[in-house]
């Protein structure tokens, strides 16, 4: 312990001992450490704030790092600026520097300014200006007065009489309905930009259109019966060709016998209800099923058509389920890609009309 009070004495009220120059009468501990520095540190040279006397050893003590950065540059800053406190923490400034345009000036600024140099209250001067010229109608409250734009508002009827004189239809006028159900696969529903009409003369007669189309697909034998009544007063007409098959195995080719009847409910002009009956000819189990397909033409008030295409594989004697689900598959894989060629033909015939 007196060790201790004997070692603060001697450094707080004494001179240190490493503060005075070196001598020859050093001790030969501190003359071991000197010779034992490495030569590859270099320390700074010592400041003359080392070789202070006794009476200042206090000051120097007490004086930190930052009052001494302060204290240099109290000239260049404010005079205004307070000095840091003995903890090392900035007391909170008295005055505060601020810029020559704050936010704060900003909207003082803004709510000087008057409301007539704004520009939307300059519009609103001229819509108000605008408004005196309108002439005002008189009325209920809650209920409107018609006014001069009500009289250029064109009425439905209006409406209907300029789409008949530019070629539109009444709808009044299309009254055919479609007594088909509409039953099995939908093949294809499309509106096409033709007169049902001359559609229907495309699709159901001896057109270059059809013969076109079938030579593409390498369709032979092609022979196209015309319409006539059959026994139960429909219209009628048989179809029969080659047709070539795109399968791998089996048959190259496959002769088909369309029956063509036209429904009752078809109007010429209005609607075109037609059912097509196909029997398959030198393939196998082509006596086991036949395919029902049903075409339905119906015109619209643009003079437009649209066209809705189904199909359905009806077995006339019972086969394995394997075999009928090959035949299903085969069949409307086939009907699609019959539809989907016709109507991409039936696009490109429509351009050039």
């Amino acid at each position: 312990m007196k060790s201790i009070q004997a070692r603060l004495n001697h450094r707080f009220r004494k001179t240190l001992a490493m503060d005075k120059p070196s001598s020859s009468n050093s001790n030969r501990m501190s003359r071991s450490t000197s010779n034992c520095r490495s030569p590859a540190i270099i320390r700074s040279p010592l400041n003359s704030e080392e070789f202070q006397d006794s009476a200042t050893a206090a000051a120097t003590q007490q004086r930190l790092f930052w009052s001494g950065q302060r204290a240099s540059t109290a000239g260049r800053d404010d005079k205004t600026k307070p000095d840091s406190t003995a903890a090392g923490k900035k007391k909170p400034p008295t005055t505060t520097r601020q810029s020559n345009f704050t936010q704060t000036e900003r909207r003082r600024t803004h709510r000087k300014l008057s409301p007539r140099s704004t520009r939307c209250n300059s519009v609103a001067v001229t819509a108000l200006v605008s408004r005196e010229n309108i002439p005002q109608t008189s009325g209920k409250r809650g209920k409107k007065t018609p006014s001069h734009r009500s009289t250029l508002i064109s009425t439905p009827s209006k409406t209907l009489q300029l789409k008949t004189a530019a070629g539109y239809r009444r709808p009044e006028d299309l009254t055919a309905r479609c007594s088909a159900s509409h039953e099995g696969r939908k093949l294809l529903q499309e509106r096409l930009m033709v007169r049902v009409d001359a559609l229907f003369n495309m699709l159901f007669s001896a057109s270059p259109f059809l013969q076109s189309f079938h030579e593409r697909r390498k369709s032979t034998d092609l022979n196209m019966g015309v319409w006539a009544r059959n026994a139960g007063g429909q219209n009628q007409r048989t179809v029969s060709m080659t047709v070539a098959l795109q399968a791998n195995v089996g048959p190259k080719t496959a002769k088909i016998t369309e029956t063509q009847t036209m429904r009752e409910c078809s109007q010429p002009g209005q609607l075109y209800s037609i059912d097509v009956q196909s029997v398959n000819a030198d393939i196998p189990y082509a006596d086991t099923f036949v395919v029902l397909m049903h075409f339905c033409l119906k015109a619209t008030v643009e003079e437009h058509t649209d066209v809705l295409v189904f199909a359905e594989i009806q077995f006339l004697k019972s086969v394995w389920a394997v075999v009928k689900t090959f035949i299903e598959r085969n069949a409307y894989a086939g009907l699609e890609e019959f539809c989907q060629s016709l109507y991409s033909a039936l696009l490109i015939e429509i351009r050039k009309m």
